[in-house]
């Protein structure tokens, strides 16, 4: 018989963290409200994950179980199968999934205070976090105050030209 292994130390970690303290939230989606709760700080990789699944699923009931997937990941278990229903039915055309997937990345962004707040509190920075500040501007800076001054300037050859002619 094999000797069992002596551990130095026991972490329970289910005592420290506890999501179902976090806030709930209420969203209208296509004229009813649901209960939303906090995404798990992985939502960006399950989005991603959806992504290749639904392009690469032929089989209507594996799309279906994309669609469930993402709705759990914020949607009050209770109102899950009503919103995939909404989804797929040909008769609600307000609920889509490109407006699931939009609402659910808002859902995100409103806790997303939250949890960064919780990776500071770690003493880390949110691993996961893509802000907007970060993506590469399409503009050269200072492009708009030269547009700006070329404006000004057009405008006050024309208001001088306005005056001559009153003159």
């Amino acid at each position: 018989m094999a000797e069992t292994a002596q551990f130095d130390f026991y972490l329970d970690a289910d005592d420290e963290y506890q999501p179902e303290q976090l806030p709930t939230g209420v969203v209208k989606m296509g004229g009813k409200e649901y209960v939303v709760r906090c995404p798990k700080d992985s939502l960006p990789m399950l989005l991603g994950r959806i992504q290749a699944r639904a392009q690469e699923a032929e089989d209507p009931a594996l799309q279906e179980e994309v669609i469930t997937q993402l709705v759990a990941a914020c949607f009050d278990p209770d109102d899950t199968a009503d919103i995939v229903e909404r989804v797929i039915s040909p008769y609600d055309r307000h609920l889509s999934i490109a407006f699931l997937v939009d609402t659910v990345q808002r859902v995100y962004k409103q806790y997303a205070p939250l949890l960064d707040k919780g990776y500071e509190e770690l003493g880390i920075e949110n691993p996961i976090k893509q802000p907007e500040d970060r993506k590469p501007s399409s503009k050269k800076p200072g492009a708009r105050k030269a547009v700006a001054k070329k404006t000004t300037a057009a405008a006050k050859k024309t208001a001088a030209k306005r005056t001559a002619a009153r003159a």
